[in-house]
């Protein structure tokens, strides 16, 4: 397991490399591919373009560990993207593979099933979800509400 060791005087800390959420309170997201960054990406990506206003937008990034932890780490995305939701009361979602959070990536084919099957368990409970298309790059427009819980980061 890749990891980071920190030492203070009596104390030890292991910090684990998880996944990253990156995530907004979108009043609006646009965006329109640009150019394909993946060996993975489909040839015509679809949708190739897409607005969805009032949104949760969450930009994710999949790593090494996350592969071992699968089942896990899906129950605890699907558990941080409900209580987030209720909290701001939206039920409609972006997720967006978004591989420039941390230095460690997970592999590209587990990030894309990971997302899909991801939307597929928030759809279950009820969530409107969008995906981007995986592996292309966007031009993307956001405009974000402005107190400070609308921008999060979280590990899990």
């Amino acid at each position: 397991t890749k990891c980071r060791k920190f030492r203070w005087p009596g104390v030890f800390v292991r910090i684990t490399m998880t996944m990253k959420l990156l995530v907004f309170l979108a009043e609006s997201f646009d965006y329109r591919v640009s150019e394909a960054g993946s060996a993975l990406a489909p040839e015509t990506p679809e949708p190739s373009e897409d607005r969805v206003e009032n949104a949760i937008v969450a930009f994710i990034q999949c790593e090494p560990r996350d592969e071992e932890r699968g089942e896990a780490v899906l129950k605890q995305a699907v558990k941080y993207f409900r209580w987030f939701a209720r909290k701001r009361g939206v039920t409609r979602l972006v997720l967006h593979s978004f591989a420039h959070l941390a230095e460690e990536r997970s592999s590209p084919e587990f990030a894309r099933d990971l997302l899909a099957e991801l939307g597929d368990r928030l759809e279950s409970l009820g969530f409107e979800v969008h995906h981007t298309p995986f592996g292309w790059s966007l031009k993307w427009t956001m405009a974000v509400e402005g107190h400070g819980y609308a921008k999060t980061f979280k590990s899990l």
